[in-house]
């Protein structure tokens, strides 16, 4: 008897979808539980349930494919990196220029201290920089979602956004410049070395400035209508986001410059709905749940010293520079702490500059780049936990936020 065609083969053939749509089902409920009863971020629940589902925790779900992950990833840091640039106004830099020097001595300090460290190591001088630039990063999308959940406002929540955005960018052009050097090493023609990142640096900066100017002459016409106007600039962000990889540009820098120079160009900011929309709300839970299921620890194992010493020298170098010029700066010691602690994490900036530096290089992603990426998960597991502590130190949230 032949098996009827209307009845599923047994054992059942289910799509990775499916599965992808219960780790989300699960790491929303997840979240949910830590804010009520531990009053923790949700995205350590997001972050962990693909932790633990996936392949570096109990492989229930399967690795996700490279292409979407990157894809999901790269469409929802875009917009938190926008919304980021939307909130930060660098006419503050002028009125109080011990900030940038803050900004400034802390990203060079974090570069410094890491690269000597790895030197120390007896790591190459390129490879050492490449790290060393990634470690500057402080996760904008942990930022911003963080900040948005815990309703934070005050100086140290204005310092943070507009540090972690300087950070960014910090680490991005430096990223660029290391790999240059790396490339240098491997053969490629000095002028090719050089004029690869400053390519990547000037174009993403035109494409950012044309996005800005195209999003503030939508917005004056249509700024009235919110759904109207989230769906259009959902649909914008995606444009650059895949313009820019086209054209071999970062579309990390392009969304963020897009944001800063739109900020700019006004004198008051403007209030958008959280992460623009529902649909940027569902892709942020998507990119913090897909970071999980990409998460690699197997370079834990054998480098647990290495990476504990890269996360807690990197800390002291973050910190150490802004209690050094918090009294210049115009704060008080308790919030330079504060602050301090809160520009620790890592999250998808990082993790995108590495995986691109493994791709170049293989020897690096087999070698430090897994070093790198423990380094990411742990700073993005306890990252927004840190936040949290540092704005509630700060005295800078409502006593009760949900």
């Amino acid at each position: 008897m032949t098996w009827p065609t209307y009845i599923p083969l047994w054992p059942l053939s289910f799509s990775p979808t499916l599965w992808f749509a219960l780790t989300l089902v699960i790491a929303v409920l997840l979240g949910e539980a830590l804010v009520r009863y531990l009053k923790l971020p949700r995205i350590v629940g997001y972050f962990c349930t693909g932790l633990l589902l996936g392949p570096a925790g109990l492989g229930m779900i399967p690795e996700l494919p490279a292409v979407e992950w990157r894809l999901v990833v790269e469409l929802a840091l875009g917009i938190l990196l926008f919304e980021l640039g939307c909130k930060v106004n660098l006419r503050w830099l002028k009125a109080n220029p011990w900030i940038a020097y803050t900004s400034l001595l802390e990203a060079g300090a974090t570069f410094a201290a890491l690269f000597g460290l790895l030197m120390w190591f007896d790591v190459a001088g390129s490879t050492a920089a490449v790290v060393a630039a990634i470690a500057i990063t402080t996760s904008p999308a942990i930022m911003v979602r963080t900040v948005a959940e815990s309703r934070a406002q005050g100086q140290v929540t204005e310092r943070l956004l507009l540090m972690a955005a300087l950070n960014c960018i910090y680490a991005v052009i430096c990223h660029k410049l290391a790999v240059a050097f790396m490339h240098g090493e491997s053969g490629t023609s000095f002028i090719h070395a050089v004029l690869r990142p400053l390519y990547l640096i000037v174009g993403s900066t035109l494409l950012g400035w044309l996005f800005g100017v195209a999003f503030e002459r939508i917005h004056r016409h249509l700024g009235r209508h919110e759904e109207t106007f989230s769906f259009i600039l959902f649909g914008l962000i995606t444009i650059a986001t895949i313009v820019a990889s086209t054209l071999k540009l970062s579309p990390i820098l392009v969304l963020l410059a897009a944001g800063l120079i739109t900020r700019y160009r006004r004198q008051h900011p403007r209030t958008f709905p959280a992460h623009f929309g529902s649909a940027g709300g569902i892709l942020v839970v998507l990119m913090f749940t897909a970071n999980g299921l990409a998460a690699d620890l197997s370079g834990l194992h054998e480098n647990i010293l290495l990476v504990l010493l890269l996360i807690t020298i990197r800390a002291i170098a973050k910190l150490l520079p802004v209690l050094a010029l918090a009294n210049y700066s115009g704060i008080g010691l308790r919030q330079a702490m504060a602050l301090g602690i809160a520009l620790m994490p890592m999250s998808s900036v990082a993790l995108l500059l590495t995986l691109d530096t493994g791709i170049a290089f293989p020897a690096f992603g087999a070698g430090l780049g897994l070093v790198l990426m423990s380094c990411i998960v742990i700073l993005e597991l306890t990252g927004p936990i840190l936040v949290q502590v540092g704005l509630q130190w700060a005295k800078e949230t409502p006593e009760k936020t949900a």
